[in-house]
């Protein structure tokens, strides 16, 4: 029998049923339940259409072999996007971009209804409200003993793992600077809003569309053609995080610079880079949740009204 989990808002004072996919995804699955139980920051999706997203505390690795479009997902479907960060969205409505992700679980039919009202609030609470708000995963029985890791071979490996735990729940102090215009060095004409645009741009750039790619590339290609790629593309983003905020980001950035150019073994920089993957996982879901998508309102689509004095999804 496929494996039920509880998904909790306690913000929301909401909780629903699932089972996970194990037959579609049983790799997946084992490694989701490996993590569990966990909470991270629940945020939600810009142009993808009805679905709350969330990323995990850890990096996906395992096998994906079934697969689905978010405009083909029934109300209710989990899925996991490996590519984009490790990530999970829960369908509540319609999708709208024609991406494929791997199939994780669904939500139980008798808590469907209840979706739709999860997904509004999130939403409203990306754009607008802006306050904390957590989703967590967690066995039916209700265990809460968090899941035993396998210790680390080097301190800079430690380091960063240990500071991707501190902000899967809690804003990290770099995110709090650049949304209240402390990033000291950057900035023009008395205003701070191009700062902290830029630096959302960066740390989607860095994580998603380079960190990542170059992960893909050490497991594919060894060291050799990671330090390449990373030299030519990753190491020109150290400064340029540091100056628009990501202090931290940056710095530890550095340190997996000097681990990978260090010769040491495949094995020791993947374990830094994974790390740094799930340290830049949880800045970035930071970034998406702070950032002040309600600017939105200025740009609405032809025809379009304000709806209850907030602009319609």
């Amino acid at each position: 029998m496929d494996a039920e989990i509880n998904i909790s808002w306690p913000e929301l004072d909401c909780s629903v049923r699932a089972t996970l996919a194990e037959s579609e995804s049983p790799e997946l699955v084992a490694e989701f339940r490996e993590a569990m139980p966990f909470g991270v920051v629940q945020s939600h999706p810009v142009v993808s259409g009805s679905s709350v997203t969330m990323w995990l505390p850890y990096l996906s690795k395992a096998r994906t072999p079934t697969m689905e479009s978010i405009v083909d997902a029934p109300i209710g479907r989990i899925r996991l996007s490996q590519g984009t960060g490790s990530k999970i969205s829960i369908q509540y409505g319609p999708g709208l971009e024609p991406a494929k992700q791997a199939v994780l679980g669904q939500v139980h039919q008798a808590d469907l209804s209840l979706l739709p009202e999860v997904g509004r609030r999130v939403w409203d609470n990306l754009f607008w409200l802006k306050r904390p708000l957590s989703v967590h995963f967690s066995s039916p029985d209700g265990a809460i003993a968090p899941p035993a890791r396998s210790p680390l071979r080097t301190a800079v490996a430690q380091r960063i793992s240990d500071a991707a735990d501190a902000i899967q729940l809690h804003e990290p102090r770099d995110m709090e600077l650049l949304r209240t215009g402390q990033v000291p060095d950057a900035g023009s004409f008395g205003q701070y809003f191009s700062v902290w645009d830029a630096a959302h741009g960066l740390v989607r750039d860095f994580v998603t569309n380079t960190l990542y790619p170059i992960y893909t590339a050490l497991l594919r290609d060894g060291v050799e053609t990671a330090r390449t790629a990373y030299d030519v593309v990753g190491a020109k983003y150290h400064f340029t995080l540091s100056y628009h905020g990501w202090t931290e980001l940056s710095t530890f950035a550095q340190e997996f610079h000097v681990v990978l150019t260090s010769g040491a073994d495949v094995e020791l920089v993947q374990e830094v880079l994974e790390q740094l993957l799930r340290y830049g996982n949880a800045v970035y879901a930071w970034s998406h949740q702070s950032f002040p998508w309600y600017v939105a309102m200025n740009f609405p689509l032809p025809g379009a009204g304000p709806v209850g004095g907030r602009w319609a999804l």
